[in-house]
């Protein structure tokens, strides 16, 4: 990590931060403070998008706000989904690199380095690769087939679509159109432009607080959206 920091310090750079949040409250100021640690010395602006909370992280992420001047907040009335509020987050995305990240901690601040490091090589998206997935397995089996089918479909050479564990160009950032749920193919929309993609492991951590937003139901909006786009590159070809 000592070498990783030093090289980051060369390449001063404006990362933007897109955070959704529905109902994480307790683990907003940790994460807050990992950000803004293992950003270095880069200038980072954070964006929390409170998505309909109801269990107080609305208020938790108003007093973050007052606290930090690098952090904005954006409330929607009622639950509007992950990629509503990414679209949200999208349109206000300024600087040089543009993160995703889940708001419930699994996702870790430290990788941050890596994520820059790798984009530094000329990607335009990396993605994280969540290599050991600390989720029950309602979730991880389901997750596995679909990532098999998604990456054969679409001839992508990623071993985890959906990781919400993301660092791009504020090019391509600004060219993603999430109309759906299609938050959980931005590899495949910023393949299917041209730009250059490849995914580095990343540790996943075990949920401390709360519980997952996702039930069965995400498979088949996944399955549906996954032909939506292959029926959109078709006629666009």
């Amino acid at each position: 990590y000592i070498a990783i920091y030093l090289l980051i310090r060369m390449f001063s750079v404006q990362l933007f931060f897109i955070i959704p949040v529905m109902d994480e409250r307790d683990t907003l100021q940790e994460l807050t403070e990992g950000i803004l640690e293992h950003a270095h010395d880069h200038d980072a602006q954070i964006l929390y998008i409170n998505d309909g909370s109801s269990d107080g992280s609305g208020d938790e992420l108003d007093r973050i706000a007052r606290e930090y001047e690098y952090v904005q907040v954006i409330h929607f009335p009622k639950n509007r989904g992950k990629s509503a509020a990414l679209v949200e987050g999208l349109v206000i995305a300024q600087g040089d690199v543009v993160f995703m990240m889940d708001s419930d901690l699994q996702d870790d601040p430290k990788e941050i380095p890596s994520f820059l490091v790798k984009l530094n090589e000329g990607y335009d998206l990396v993605c994280g690769w969540k290599v050991v997935r600390h989720d029950p397995i309602d979730k991880t089996f389901p997750s596995k087939v679909y990532n098999g089918f998604v990456t054969k479909l679409f001839g992508l050479d990623l071993h985890d679509i959906n990781c919400g564990f993301k660092a791009m160009t504020l090019e391509v950032a600004k060219s993603l159109k999430l109309k759906h749920d299609y938050h959980r193919l931005i590899p495949v929309l910023v393949k299917l432009s041209g730009f250059r993609i490849t995914e580095i492991p990343v540790q996943h951590h075990e949920r401390r607080y709360g519980h997952s937003k996702y039930g069965m139901s995400r498979i088949w909006h996944g399955l549906r959206d996954v032909f939506r786009v292959w029926r959109e590159s078709k006629r666009n070809d």
